[in-house]
């Protein structure tokens, strides 16, 4: 028998080792992709079917996070390259490693995967120092996107090359805690005129003094965290989305024909000096709470003016209570907005919105050359003061009362209808009697002729019912006065201590009663199930007694004991 247990546990294994080993190498290739390159060697080790795969696989994902040592990570990236199928193009590549971009590991890794037509290329490398990235990183035909970002331990800039890179088919460019020059010149700097099909940037934490970004393709660009005072000169005409978020900008000259503008700063800032002509979503976000000279408030207006074709407009509570602040210099001002479908005003950045207030100058600077354009305004309600918290508690402790009240009242009103129903004991008394008296002229007549049996039985069965509907309407009472009782006991176990010892003072007589009752109905309720399971048990009985047409037995009836008589 072990044997046999061995046998199959070991048919099992190679079933499953020919399931995974049939799939398609695409398909492997795809799932050792998700894993580290040490991992995917490792993993490939272990079947005879995979041994050389990981060879051709497209994408490569190294890591130095997986070493002792950034010269184990060397040792192992040059034995990849080295015995790699070099007939299979690389498709992308991810390379995380601690140290400078420098080194000599990084240069031939660039140039395997350059040479290879890589197309998508993730950098991430945390120095401790100083360094340059190597300018073969910024030459590549094939090249569509490259994500480049440094974490450096310290505020050590870490350097791209000066000279325009060379990415002809790039697409997409993100690059993150990068300086871009540190020459402390006003001479701008050149780098993306050689990305001719650059279609999305994103500079973030970056620093640079001046920058041209010329860039014919180019329709969004995201500018995050841009160290020191930045002179843009920006020259992309199919320029659509632009975001900027907290970036120090001395100028800035946007394309006329943007369609999208999202802003985050400190103050207002200006983006063009002829304007836009064809916005359609403008969003502004300027924090400068409290701080609202009317210096600002100019350069606000100045800035609004630009953005005189919006259709969408959002703007922050701040922008708003500061320009409200200055009715008069408004005045002086014609609304520019002709074509403003919506204007909305976030309260989502102050916690005090509640407190802003819009002047009817601010208003009409807005929406006076737009009358039909909406208006979205939703700001928080004030936190309740002292005195609304303890109406509020007041109220809630009334409530309270009066609810006790009416269910000690109903209580009360359903024990003195029990109490009160004398014709319905006076009926079930009957019933039990003539239930008694047929059941004793049933037992008398079996035997006899079945046509007089049948009476018998009808008769039977009619007063069966009437207790069963008499049984049914007590059972619904008992009930009823039970969960009235249950209600106002969870009502007092709610209640703050000191108001239930309140209320259970002025209710003692009626609570008293609720306990005594609650004994006394749940007996009354098992009683009335016990009759209910008679009554079934006799209509049984009798329904099995009158289908057989030759009864020649006697009619089975259940122990004397069994049958409880009616209360």
């Amino acid at each position: 028998m072990e044997f046999d247990h061995d046998h199959d546990h070991v048919r099992r294994r190679v079933v499953e080792e020919d399931r995974l080993s049939s799939l398609p190498d695409e398909l492997i290739h795809k799932i050792l992709s998700c894993f580290d390159m040490k991992y995917a060697v490792q993993t490939c080790s272990l079947s005879s079917r995979w041994e050389f795969l990981w060879t051709s696989m497209p994408c490569l994902n190294l890591s130095s996070r997986e070493f002792s040592c950034l010269p184990k990570f060397a040792k192992f990236v040059n034995h990849v390259l080295t015995h790699r199928n070099h007939q299979v193009e690389v498709s992308s590549v991810k390379l995380h490693f601690n140290g400078a971009a420098s080194q000599v590991f990084v240069r031939k890794i660039a140039s395997y995967m350059f040479s290879h037509n890589v197309q998508q290329l993730t950098v991430v490398c945390f120095p401790k120092k100083h360094h340059e990235f190597p300018p073969s990183l910024f030459s590549s035909q094939t090249l569509k996107h490259f994500t480049l970002s440094n974490r450096p331990l310290y505020t050590s800039p870490c350097l791209t090359p000066k000279t325009p890179w060379d990415f002809p088919a790039l697409a997409t460019l993100h690059l993150s805690h990068i300086t871009l020059c540190d020459d402390h010149t006003e001479k701008s700097v050149d780098l993306f005129s050689k990305c001719v099909n650059l279609k999305n940037l994103t500079l973030e934490w970056f620093t640079v003094e001046a920058i041209d970004i010329i860039t014919p393709r180019l329709s969004n660009l995201v500018l995050i965290k841009g160290r020191r005072s930045l002179v843009i000169n920006l020259v992309a005409p199919q320029l659509e989305h632009l975001t900027i978020i907290d970036c120090s900008i001395d100028y800035l000259n946007a394309p006329p024909g943007l369609s999208s503008l999202c802003y985050t700063g400190d103050l207002p800032q200006q983006f063009s000096k002829d304007g836009f002509h064809s916005l359609n979503k403008v969003s502004i976000c300027c924090d400068m709470y409290r701080q609202y000279k009317e210096k600002v408030a100019r350069k606000a207006i100045k800035m609004l003016q630009e953005l005189h074709s919006a259709r969408y407009l959002t703007l922050n509570v701040d922008f708003i209570e500061c320009l409200s602040s200055y009715p008069n210099l408004l005045s002086h001002h014609p609304s520019p907005f002709s074509s403003l479908i919506c204007l909305t005003i976030d309260s989502s950045t102050r916690n005090d919105a509640y407190n802003v207030k819009m002047s009817t100058e601010a208003r009409n600077f807005f929406l006076e050359n737009s009358p039909n354009a909406t208006f979205i305004m939703e700001l928080p309600e004030p936190p309740p003061t002292k005195a609304m918290k303890q109406k509020e508690a007041r109220a809630k402790k009334a409530k309270r009362a009066a609810e006790i009240a009416i269910h000690m009242t109903e209580f009360q009103a359903l024990l003195d209808h029990d109490n009160m129903n004398v014709e319905r004991t006076q009926a079930k008394e009957k019933v039990n009697v003539t239930l008694e008296k047929l059941m004793a002229q049933s037992k008398a007549q079996v035997g006899k002729m079945h046509n007089q049996t049948e009476r018998l039985m009808a008769e039977f069965k009619i007063c069966v019912e009437e207790v069963r509907d008499l049984v049914n309407e007590e059972e619904a009472e008992v009930k009823a006065i039970i969960s009235k009782g249950t209600l106002i006991r969870s009502l007092l176990e709610d209640m703050p201590k000191r108001e239930r010892t309140e209320v259970e003072a002025r209710y003692s007589r009626q609570l008293e009663e609720i306990e005594a009752q609650h004994v006394r109905l749940a007996s009354r309720l098992v009683t009335l199930e016990g009759i209910l399971a008679c009554e079934q048990f006799m209509s049984h009985c009798i329904s099995k007694y009158l289908a057989s047409s030759n009864s020649s037995t006697t009619i089975p009836t259940p122990s004397t004991s069994s049958i409880n008589p009616m209360p």
